[in-house]
């Protein structure tokens, strides 16, 4: 049993290192984009593509189907199962499509900009793209093997960077952002048939495998793109558009540790769960625990450099959103222990548990939210999102208690101890701080953060790996990391004394050579 633990904990660490290298690639790729996008496009361009892409995130969250989910779980995986996943893939698409053409009338009439009817009609084909990847893809997945989904995803993301780059430097519109959003999913989706070759038929007939994971999911989704984005439908109504603008950026900035480093973990994070039946528990605290130490630090640059990013990445023009991320990423970072909540119950076939929690926080946000910006503007929004946030992760502690019998302080621990950890690090930034906003130039602020970066990044790791020792060194994610490091010292010490005698090798088998040739 401890060996069987012992390689699925290896595997999901491989796995999840390879999804989360691969994202943060792609974001590293976006955040590129963002600030080329930022020095030809102004705050109210990004405010209409923010507004546009609300309702095509609603819709694309509402009509999510969790295929991946269900083709992971299974023991036995058909071609028939292939087959039907395609095609609730080609409807899914095609109800998104039609949808955001429906709605596009109504929201450009509703905050007065006729752009958003052009706008969402091709944003709506995004989310088409995205549904038509080749479903052959999970048999990497089951494997605990992302390469293939990495070259597909980095590939779309170079696509989507070039041409979002061409078309703004051309015309300065808009319809950059829109392009590369488009692109992106294109050349994804047609990579993956390359891949893993399929020529799928449209049928139902393994419709019972999806079935019920489908219909609870429709629930979780719809609240879950409300909890998501319901300060972006909200704010448009108490804010000008350049505002917005200001905001959905710094929303978009606060959420780049979120998809760079947890969405990738949820795939490596379900099939580890699903692997093991014993000591479910355990599990989900260990990996729990790896992800908030992996989140942390970046949660931390946030929150303490605010000013430091936007400078760097954005430029001047948009200092305003400085303050706004600080204060998003504080209230993200109280759901962290409580993210892998998802994975847990969609492993365990226990959905249910996932709708209930997002509509408690959903009935709980929409009227913070509310209230919030109608009285004190996007500051107030901030905090009655952070509030049902805290209240999400409350809910979600008693289910976690409930499914696998996971105490509530073992659950808070696991974000304790990485804020421990973040305490010495936290002290390098701060007190860094003035002397990185005293840069005279763009590229000399980029040198003294990126040199007290490393600083802050080397203190942060040191101080978990201290706290792992004093600790016991328990077995998760410190230890795997340890492993890690020794079995590659190990293979360079080898290649080292195999390349020290290999030209001895070599000379001796030239002498010998030499010796039989004819004189």
């Amino acid at each position: 049993m401890a060996t069987e633990t012992s390689s699925i904990s290896s595997r999901a660490v491989g796995a999840g290192a390879w999804t989360v290298g691969t994202r943060l690639a792609t974001k590293l790729i976006d955040l590129v984009m963002l600030l080329c996008l930022a020095r030809f496009l102004g705050p109210a361009e990004f405010g209409l593509v923010a507004i546009a892409m609300a309702a095509v995130f609603v819709v694309e969250a509402v009509c999510e189907l969790p295929l991946t989910t269900a083709l992971i779980r299974t023991s036995s995986l058909t071609t028939a199962m292939l087959d039907t996943a395609f095609t609730l893939s080609v409807l899914r698409g095609s109800v998104i499509a039609l949808l955001l053409l429906a709605v596009s009338w109504p929201l450009a009439l509703l905050n007065n900009e006729p752009r958003l009817i052009g706008l969402l009609a091709v944003l709506a084909l995004a989310p088409a793209l995205r549904g038509l990847v080749s479903p052959r893809m999970v048999e990497y997945a089951r494997a605990f093997n992302f390469r293939p989904d990495s070259a597909m995803e980095l590939s779309g993301k170079a696509a989507a960077f070039v041409v979002a780059i061409v078309i703004a430097v051309t015309t300065r519109s808009y319809w950059a952002v829109a392009a590369a959003t488009v692109c992106g999913p294109l050349v994804a989706t047609l990579l993956s048939y390359y891949i893993a070759p399929l020529r799928p038929r449209l049928t139902l007939t393994r419709w019972a495998d999806f079935s019920n994971l489908i219909g609870w999911n429709f629930l979780v989704q719809l609240a879950a793109a409300l909890n998501w984005q319901i300060d972006r439908m909200l704010l448009p109504r108490f804010t000008s558009v350049s505002v917005f603008g200001q905001y959905a950026m710094s929303k978009q900035i606060a959420e780049i540790p979120t998809q760079a480093l947890l969405q990738p973990l949820v795939r490596p994070a379900m099939a580890a769960l699903a692997l093991t039946s014993e000591g479910r528990g355990f599990r989900y605290l260990q990996i729990t625990r790896a992800v908030c130490t992996a989140m942390v630090p970046f949660m931390g640059v946030l929150l303490l450099w605010p000013e430091v990013l936007v400078r760097v990445a954005l430029g001047p023009a948009w200092l305003e959103a400085a303050e706004w991320l600080k204060w998003i990423s504080a209230g993200a970072m109280l759901a962290l222990p409580a993210m892998m909540m998802g994975p847990l119950v969609m492993t365990m076939d226990r959905t249910h548990w996932l709708a209930i929690r997002t509509f408690s926080e959903l009935l709980v946000r929409l009227p913070l939210v509310w209230i919030g910006a109608l009285q004190f503007g996007v500051l107030g929004a901030i905090a009655g999102s952070a509030l049902a946030t805290l209240f999400g992760t409350l809910v979600a502690f008693g289910v976690v208690r409930h499914l696998v019998g996971a105490g509530l302080r073992a659950q808070v621990t696991t974000l304790l101890q990485p804020l421990a950890a973040l305490l010495p690090a936290a002290g390098v930034l701060w007190s860094t701080k003035p002397v990185v906003l005293g840069a005279s130039s763009t590229g000399e602020l980029l040198l003294r953060a990126v040199g007290f970066g490393g600083l802050y990044a080397i203190t942060y790791m040191c101080s978990v790996m201290l706290l792992w020792r004093l600790a016991g060194r328990p077995a998760g994610l410190e230890q795997q990391l340890l492993n890690g490091v020794q079995s590659l010292m190990k293979r360079v010490q080898t290649e080292s004394a195999h390349g020290a005698t290999s030209p001895k090798t070599n000379s001796s088998n030239a002498m010998e050579a030499h010796a039989k040739q004819p004189h």
